[in-house]
């Protein structure tokens, strides 16, 4: 399941939103933190970015994954250029390859239009991260099921969001409660939950976001 890459991270990682974080009482043997590195705005021609503001406070030897939010102007769409996309890609890459960071964690809800610019942004990222540094990516459960698009892109994990989940819920969860497994290899790996949700039963020996 997953890449060889991401067997090195733990059972465990806590996501750590733009908030001041002291996450000090984790046991970094079993426990690692995905926290919001950054999020980069498109629109338009033109992207921003926003850094972490806030402290966030871990144990020596903890594993952590940067995660980096892309999003885009529902108003002012963005035209997705090859410019755009190779900005983004430096950015991220940058954050990954700091030495501190086991991985990258991208997540970003690609719309269908979206579709074909990420796809070519992961490829680059990719190709700019060292071999060493693990790619993830936040999945809606839908694109480990039903619309797998996500097959054979290059990253080492996809982790379902099962969470928040909207239209797609209901047929999600009754998957998972007959006991069936995401279609998608890529997808077995992990699983993200929140603990403001009940918790679906999942598949067997999953990493746990």
């Amino acid at each position: 399941r997953g890449n060889h890459r991401s067997h090195v991270l733990p059972p465990v990682i806590l996501w750590a939103w733009e908030r001041p974080e002291d996450l000090r009482f984790i046991d970094p043997g079993r426990e690692g933190v995905a926290y919001l590195a950054a999020t980069i705005a498109l629109s338009g021609d033109r992207i921003s970015l926003h850094s972490r503001q806030q402290q966030l406070q871990v144990p020596d030897g903890t594993t952590l994954v940067a995660v980096v939010r892309l999003e885009t102007d529902r108003n002012d769409r963005p035209v997705l250029s090859d410019g755009q996309r190779s900005a983004v890609a430096g950015i991220i890459s940058r954050i990954g390859s700091i030495p501190a960071h086991a991985a990258v964690q991208i997540d970003f809800d690609a719309l269908t239009s979206e579709r074909a610019f990420y796809r070519a942004l992961l490829h680059e990222v990719r190709g700019r991260l060292p071999a060493s540094v693990i790619l993830s990516i936040t999945a809606l459960a839908s694109w480990c099921t039903g619309d797998p698009w996500i097959a054979g892109l290059p990253v080492d994990e996809a982790v379902p969001m099962l969470f928040r989940m909207g239209a797609d819920r209901a047929a999600v969860l009754a998957r998972l409660q007959a006991g069936a497994d995401f279609s998608l290899p890529i997808c077995r790996a992990s699983v993200g939950i929140s603990t403001d949700e009940l918790r679906p039963r999942l598949p067997a020996d999953r990493r746990i976001y």
